[in-house]
């Protein structure tokens, strides 16, 4: 499987895909800086914050809530229709959102559409590297999934400096153009190497059955677990380290620190992964992330200090959230992966829902004496407790052999 040259073209339109779905995604912060500004339409004026922001948490919300529908399509469609598809829904929403009037108008089209066109395009792309690489499939999807912590580093500062010169109107038509010539693109090289299997109904929509099996409720509730902390210290790190004295620029210094951190361990525990054995490398990224939030971020009060919980916790959860797939390919195997990969991660989009919003609360209720302990224990636990979860399906994944390769 490793010897195919067609599987690096494969990582590399699955990069390029990762790439633009979540440097798309990444980017709405651009977006509501402006959208809340004095410079934006005059309809959005009286506009919270919160109203804006929920544009952002829609279309992160759909594309994993959908997963379990848009994996199942995959696999019976194929990848590359489900990517092509999803890029033209992609780029429908976003040249959309160039000619709204009204806020309902950006929920729908850079909220629910973008959402939904992502969800379709992003499990191909992370699931397709597994069918070309055996050996090396951790380093192969460790490079893909590199595409999105990239995309954000660089879209990011492109976004604001295309609103600052051509508008927020021709950026969104720009980004939805980028996404149908890119993504569509890309998506057209997508193939895989398994047949469709025989006997699977055409009329049964989902298999729902794997639900019930322990694997599947191991990672599950790993997955749940890791993402109601695992974006906490991405949202408040900045503001955490000004409200200890810090200025601004110290705090998005933490920010871009933390997410090159992340994008470094991605990549490279990819190269570890095969020598460690894959659940072993996940429940150690699982444990570390929920340690270091619990016994670094929490005594963290100087640049220094906050400098190694960026580094550690970035590193790890960039590295757990890279070698997902893999593990997943290990166990069910490349016939139905984008089916179960897209229920598993249906299971972070609902994390991800209730993560920052209870995050937010905990915070509101110390005020006036702000203190951030009931966050970064909330974050903290929720992650360290995934990685009980993690040791559960190594546990019985390997007969009870603590030491073994897997």
């Amino acid at each position: 499987m490793d010897t195919s040259w067609y599987g690096y073209v494969i990582v590399a339109a699955s990069f390029i895909i990762y790439f633009i779905v979540f440097g798309t995604e990444h980017t709405f912060g651009v977006y509501q800086e402006y959208y809340s500004s004095p410079e934006a339409e005059p309809w959005l004026k009286n506009t919270t914050s919160q109203g804006v922001a929920m544009i952002g948490t829609l279309a992160t919300t759909f594309t994993y809530l959908l997963g379990a529908f848009s994996g199942r399509f995959a696999d019976r469609a194929g990848y590359r229709i489900s990517a092509v598809l999803g890029a033209v829904i992609m780029g429908a929403g976003l040249i959309g959102a160039s000619f709204a009037k009204s806020l309902s108008t950006l929920y729908i089209c850079q909220g629910v559409v973008l959402g939904v066109g992502s969800s379709l395009v992003y499990l191909p792309a992370v699931s397709c590297p597994a069918h070309w690489f055996e050996r090396y499939r951790s380093i192969a999807i460790g490079i893909v999934v590199c595409g999105s912590g990239l995309g954000g580093l660089v879209l990011g500062p492109l976004t604001e400096f295309m609103i600052s010169r051509v508008g927020v109107q021709w950026t969104l038509r720009f980004q939805g153009i980028l996404c149908l010539v890119g993504i569509g693109g890309s998506g057209m090289l997508l193939k895989t190497r398994v047949r469709k299997v025989a006997g699977q109904s055409k009329r049964m929509p989902m298999d729902f059955t794997i639900c019930k099996e322990i694997p599947f409720l191991t990672l599950g509730i790993g997955n749940f677990l890791t993402s109601l902390g695992y974006m906490i210290p991405f949202f408040f790190l900045s503001t955490f380290a000004v409200f200890h004295g810090e200025t601004a620029t110290t705090g998005a210094l933490m920010i871009g620190i933390l997410n090159g951190a992340s994008l470094l361990g991605r990549l490279s525990l990819g190269f570890v992964t095969d020598r460690v054995g894959r659940i072993n490398m996940l429940f150690i990224c699982a444990l570390i992330s929920g340690l270091s939030i619990l016994c670094i971020w929490s005594v963290a009060t100087t640049v220094p200090v906050l400098t190694v919980f960026a580094v550690v916790y970035g590193f790890t959860c960039g590295g757990y959230f890279s070698v997902i797939p893999s593990v997943i390919a290990d166990i069910y195997g490349l016939d139905r992966l984008t089916t179960v990969t897209g229920l598993l991660y249906g299971s972070i989009g609902f994390g991800y829902l209730i993560g920052s919003p209870v995050s937010g609360y905990l915070l509101d209720i110390t005020k006036p004496n702000t203190s951030y302990v009931y966050v970064v224990i909330f974050s903290g636990t929720t992650m360290t407790l995934s990685s009980v979860a993690i040791f559960y399906l190594k546990y019985w994944r390997s007969n009870g052999r603590w030491f073994s390769h897997i």
